[in-house]
């Protein structure tokens, strides 16, 4: 049976059509690329916005961290317990340097620490020990979350531990004149919030020292998270920037040069806000560590960076000047006529004779 004309013209235009390309609108498949780039970037900002915190705060739990623990000799490091404003439990340490005796009271200078956002007190081991070698006692406690104490962390939340510490100072003795607040990175931002609120409230610490600050916690964020917008979706603010104008006490700061985690150019933005001087007339003190990055403070430029402390707390309490030696000039030797024993002088014999 023969295939017909019009079979064959049916044929031949079946074949045409599948032999022919798809004609592709590119229109539609930009628009498509552009719907699912828009949708994955919303997605990633709304999962950074639910997990942020976890991103923030990277806390070290342990359950014993008894001072002993960690090489501290009893008569040295004494375990703290506090309660907060809202009912959770924050331990710590007090570090006691030797001066003044074991009692919180009688320290020369209590260097009030809050540390930065990972790990927990132990980790600060070293830096416990540079600074009671400089002579404050020592005291910090572990953010709600962190370590062996209660809770989990947030910007309020470290707030309130912070002001439970300080109260947990004056209520042990300890004249706020004599604490200094001190914190690195975060714990930066955590002690220019306290000592601006303890300035507030005309009960000033004795001074404030910053290690790693920055400006605001979006503009260090912005570095890391530069394809997000930060500002819109950060929580926890902690602006330091808008709080050191407040500060009234004397103020140092210390950056790495070489921080890649808070860039340099933030802790000299926080210090330009600082006032000149405080209340008491101490200048404010800018200390750039060449070699230093974000972590290695104190470990790095070492000597700087003691000297640059041991200096600034010798300013709030000259008992810690370090001791120099008294320099003596040197007394000519004098000289020494000769003496001589009247019972063993030797004599003449013939003036022995005249003499007779």
């Amino acid at each position: 049976m023969t295939e017909s004309q019009a079979e064959k013209f049916a044929r031949a235009a079946r074949e045409q059509e599948r032999s022919r390309k798809p004609r592709r609108d590119w229109r539609r498949y930009l628009k498509r690329a552009m719907i699912e780039i828009v949708a994955g970037y919303l997605v990633l900002c709304l999962v950074l916005f639910i997990f942020q915190r976890k991103l923030i705060y990277f806390p070290a739990k342990e359950s014993d961290m008894s001072p002993k623990n960690y090489g501290f000799a009893p008569q040295q490091a004494q375990a703290l317990e506090n309660r907060t404003a809202d009912g959770l439990t924050i331990r710590g340490w007090h570090l006691n340097s030797g001066r003044g005796g074991p009692a919180l009271a009688k320290a020369p200078l209590v260097d009030l620490f809050f540390c930065g956002n990972a790990g927990n007190r132990s980790d600060r081991n070293d830096t416990f020990h540079r600074l009671i070698s400089l002579g404050p006692h020592v005291v910090c406690f572990d953010y709600r979350g962190y370590g062996d104490s209660d809770g989990a962390p947030d910007e309020e939340g470290l707030a309130r531990d912070a002001r439970a510490a300080w109260n947990f100072l004056v209520q042990q003795g300890v004249k706020p004149e004599h604490i200094v607040v001190h914190g690195e990175s975060l714990g930066a931002a955590v002690a220019v919030r306290l000592a601006a609120e303890m300035c507030a409230a005309g009960t000033p610490p004795g001074g404030l020292i910053l290690q790693a600050a920055f400006t605001r916690l979006k503009d260090a964020a912005a570095k890391h998270y530069w394809f997000v917008p930060v500002s819109l979706i950060l929580r926890d603010r902690f602006p330091s920037v808008e709080r050191i104008p407040q500060v009234t006490c004397p103020v140092l700061i210390l950056h790495g040069k070489r921080d890649d985690a808070v860039p340099f150019v933030l802790g000299r933005e926080l210090f330009a806000a600082a006032p000149a001087q405080s209340a008491s007339g101490v200048p404010k003190q800018f200390v750039e560590l060449p070699a230093c990055g974000h972590n290695d403070i104190g470990i790095v430029d070492t000597e700087l960076y003691r000297e640059s402390l041991g200096a600034f707390f010798a300013t709030l309490n000259p008992e810690l000047a370090p001791q120099q030696p008294r320099e003596t000039t040197p007394r000519p030797p004098r000289e020494r006529k000769p003496r001589t024993n009247p019972k063993l002088e030797i004599r003449n014999p013939k003036e022995t004779e005249k003499q007779k």
